[in-house]
C-alpha cells in the first residue's frame, strides 16, 4: 500500500490541474499546451518557451499563465527548484495582486519536497482567499475545494488520516453544494445530463476518499466511495458524439480507470484475487491511453502477483510498466520500478538478475541526473537569454519612448513657435492697421484744423474788407458835413473802426488755432529767425498748411503778385539757397530746429 500514497499524490496534481481549468479559456495557446503536457512534457516545455519568446512586454497575463503551467510540468518531472522559480515568476508577472492558484501550485512544490509546514501555509492562504470571495463564482468554489484537498493530502502524507478525512469530506461538501452540481442532479431524470463536468469534480472527490480509506485499511468504506463514484460516472457520456467535449470523455475514462485500479488493490487485500484480476482487466481497457496511470496500475498488479507467489508474472508486470515508462519518458517512475524489481529479485535470491537490474538502475539514475542537470542548465540559460532579450526590448522601448517624448516636446515647441509667430504677425498687422488708422485720424484732424484756419483767415479778411468799406463810406459822409464840430464828433467812431481792421486779436486767435495743429512751429520760427515780422510768420503758417500762392492770395485779400513778392522777401530772411524750395523748407521744418 505504500505505492498508493504516490498514486494519490499524482492524482492530486492531475485533479488540481483539471479543476483549475474550469473557467473560460481566453488564450488558445493554453489549450494546445495543456493537451501536449501529459503526452510529451519535453515538447510541452519547448512549446511553452516558444510562446514566451513570441510575447510582447504587455502580454503579462498570458506570460503568467504559461509560466504557471511550466512550473507544474517541472514539478511532474521531479524538478522542484525549476518549478518553484517558474511559479514565482508567474506570480510576479500576474496582473492580479493576489493569485491563490499560484499559492496552491507553490504549496504543491513544498509538498513534493515534504516541507509540510510551508505547504500548509500556502494552502491555508489560498483557502482563506477563496473563502472570502464570491461563492457564486464557480472558479472560487473549485479553488476552495482544491485548497481543502491539498490540506488533506498534507495530512495524508503525515499519516494523520483523521485530519485528512475532515478536509476531504469538507471538500466533497463544497463540490456537492455548487449550483452546477445541483442542476446536474435534477437533470438525471431527463434524457441527458447537464453540466457533467460538475459531476466529475464530485467523482474526483469520492476517489480521494476511497484512496484514504484504502490506505487506512477501511476496505468496505473505500468500496462504498468507489460505488458512489461509479454511480455518478454512469450518467456521464462516454463519447463526444453525445455532445460533450473530449476533455470530459478523457476525465471519465481516467477516473473510471483509477476506480478499477484501486478496487483491484482493495480486493487483493481481502484475498479476493479473482475480483482483483477482473478489476485489473477493466482498468487496463480504460488506461491504455494514460501511460502514467497505466504504468502504476501494472506496479499494483505486480504486488498482487507477489502475494500469490507468482514471481515471474510479477516481474512481467513490472517489465510492462518499465516498457511504458521507456516509451513515454517517465524516468522518475521508471527508477521506482527498477528499485522494486531489484527488491523482488533479491528477496527471491536472484542475485545475478538483481545485479544486472542494479546496473541498469545506476545507468538510468545517471542518465536521469544528467538529463535533469542538462534541463536545469538549459532552463537557466534560456531564462538568462530571455531576460537579456526582455531587457534589450525594454531598453529599445525606453529609447523609443524617450525619442517620442522628445519628438513630441519638439513638436510642441515648434507648434508654440508657429503660433507665437502667427500671433506676432497678427499683432504687427493689427499694430500697423492701428497706426494707419491713427495717422488717418491725425491727418483728418489736421485737415479739419487747417480748414478751420482757412475759414478763419477768410473771415478775418472779409471782416477787414467790410470794416474798410464802412470806414470809406463814413469818410465820404463826413466830407458832406459842413460843420467841423459835427465831423469831429464822428472821429472816435472812425478811429475805432480802423483799430479793428488792424486788431492783433485776430492774429492771436489764428495763432492759437494754428498751434493746435502745429505745436511750437511759430515759437520756433520766432526764436531761430528773429528778423521775421508778423506778416512773414503768417505767410509761413499758410505755407505750412500746404497752401499755394493763389490760395494764400484769396484768404489774405492780396494779389498774387503781392504774395509772390512776400515769398521772395521771406526767402531772403530765411537765408535759403536758390536750389532750396521755400515750400519744401517750411513743410520739413519740425518746429524744433532748422532742417
Amino acid at each position: 500500500m505504500k505505492k498508493l500514497a504516490l498514486a494519490l499524490f499524482c492524482l492530486s496534481l492531475v485533479g488540481n490541474m483539471l479543476v483549475a481549468q474550469d473557467g473560460p479559456i481566453k488564450y488558445p495557446e493554453l489549450d494546445s499546451l495543456r493537451s501536449l503536457r501529459p503526452k510529451a512534457p519535453d515538447r510541452a516545455i519547448r512549446y511553452a518557451r516558444e510562446i514566451l519568446e513570441g510575447l510582447d512586454l504587455e502580454d503579462r497575463d498570458l506570460e503568467s499563465r504559461v509560466l504557471h503551467i511550466l512550473g507544474e510540468i517541472y514539478l511532474e518531472l521531479g524538478l522542484p527548484s525549476l518549478s518553484l522559480t517558474s511559479l514565482l515568476d508567474a506570480k510576479q508577472k500576474s496582473h492580479a495582486n493576489i493569485n491563490p492558484w499560484n499559492d496552491i501550485s507553490i504549496g504543491n512544490v513544498y509538498r513534493h519536497q515534504k516541507k509540510w509546514l510551508e505547504a500548509k501555509e500556502k494552502y491555508f492562504h489560498a483557502l482563506d482567499i477563496f473563502s472570502r470571495r464570491d461563492q457564486k463564482i464557480s472558479n472560487n468554489v473549485s479553488g476552495k475545494a482544491v485548497a481543502l484537498n491539498c490540506l488533506g493530502s498534507v495530512e495524508f502524507g503525515l499519516k494523520d488520516y483523521d485530519n485528512a478525512l475532515v478536509y476531504y469530506k469538507e471538500a466533497l461538501n463544497v463540490r456537492r453544494g455548487t449550483a452546477r452540481y445541483k442542476v446536474f442532479q435534477r437533470s438525471l431524470t431527463g434524457s441527458s445530463a447537464t453540466f457533467p463536468g460538475a459531476a466529475l469534480s464530485v467523482v474526483y472527490q469520492h476517489g480521494r476518499l476511497a484512496g484514504l480509506y484504502a490506505e487506512w485499511g477501511l476496505d468496505e468504506m473505500s468500496l462504498e466511495q468507489l460505488q458512489a463514484s461509479d454511480s455518478l460516472l454512469s450518467h456521464v457520456p462516454s463519447s463526444t458524439s453525445d455532445g460533450v467535449s473530449q476533455a470530459i470523455v478523457n476525465k471519465k475514462n481516467s477516473y473510471l480507470g483509477y476506480d478499477h485500479s484501486l478496487r483491484m488493490r482493495v480486493y487483493a487485500d481481502q484475498k479476493n484475487f479473482d475480483g482483483a484480476y477482473s478489476e485489473s482487466r477493466s482498468a487496463l481497457r480504460l488506461l491504455h491511453r494514460l501511460p502514467l496511470q497505466l504504468a502504476k496500475h501494472y506496479l499494483g498488479r505486480s504486488e498482487i502477483q507477489i502475494q500469490q507467489d507468482s514471481l515471474y508474472s510479477a516481474l512481467g508486470s513490472i517489465d510492462k510498466a518499465l516498457e511504458i515508462c521507456e516509451l513515454n519518458g517517465l524516468s522518475v517512475l521508471e527508477i521506482d520500478l527498477l528499485e522494486k524489481k531489484i527488491e523482488i529479485l533479491r528477496i527471491n535470491k536472484l542475485d545475478r538478475s538483481a545485479l544486472g537490474t542494479a546496473d541498469i538502475l545506476l545507468e538510468k539514475k545517471a542518465s536521469l541526473s544528467s538529463d535533469r542537470m542538462d534541463m536545469l542548465l538549459e532552463s537557466l540559460n534560456y531564462k538568462f537569454q530571455l531576460d537579456v532579450n526582455r531587457r534589450a526590448l525594454e531598453e529599445a522601448r525606453s529609447r523609443e519612448s524617450i525619442f517620442f517624448i522628445f519628438g513630441g516636446f519638439a513638436m510642441v515647441l515648434l507648434g508654440m513657435a508657429v503660433i507665437n509667430h502667427r500671433n506676432k504677425k497678427r499683432a504687427r498687422a493689427q499694430e500697423r492697421l492701428l497706426h494707419k488708422q491713427e495717422r488717418q485720424i491725425a491727418e483728418n484732424e489736421l485737415r479739419s484744423k487747417e480748414d478751420e484756419l482757412v475759414k478763419m483767415s477768410a473771415y478775418i479778411v472779409s471782416k477787414n474788407d467790410l470794416l474798410s468799406s464802412i470806414d470809406k463810406d463814413l469818410e465820404y459822409h463826413m466830407s458832406l458835413i459842413d460843420s467841423k464840430a459835427d465831423r469831429k464828433v464822428l472821429d472816435p467812431l472812425r478811429k475805432r473802426i480802423q483799430n479793428k481792421i488792424d486788431d492783433s486779436a485776430d492774429w492771436d486767435q489764428f495763432q492759437m488755432q494754428f498751434s493746435l495743429a502745429y505745436p511750437e512751429f511759430v515759437e520756433s520760427l520766432s526764436v531761430h529767425y528773429t528778423g521775421l515780422r508778423t506778416a512773414d510768420i503768417k505767410l509761413c503758417c499758410y505755407l505750412k498748411m500746404s497752401m499755394n500762392t493763389k490760395e494764400i492770395a484769396r484768404v489774405t485779400g492780396l494779389s498774387v503778385r503781392a504774395v509772390e513778392n512776400k515769398r521772395y522777401r521771406l526767402r531772403k530772411k530765411l537765408n535759403l539757397d536758390t536750389e532750396v524750395s521755400l515750400d519744401s523748407f517750411i513743410l520739413a521744418y519740425n518746429g524744433a530746429q532748422v532742417p
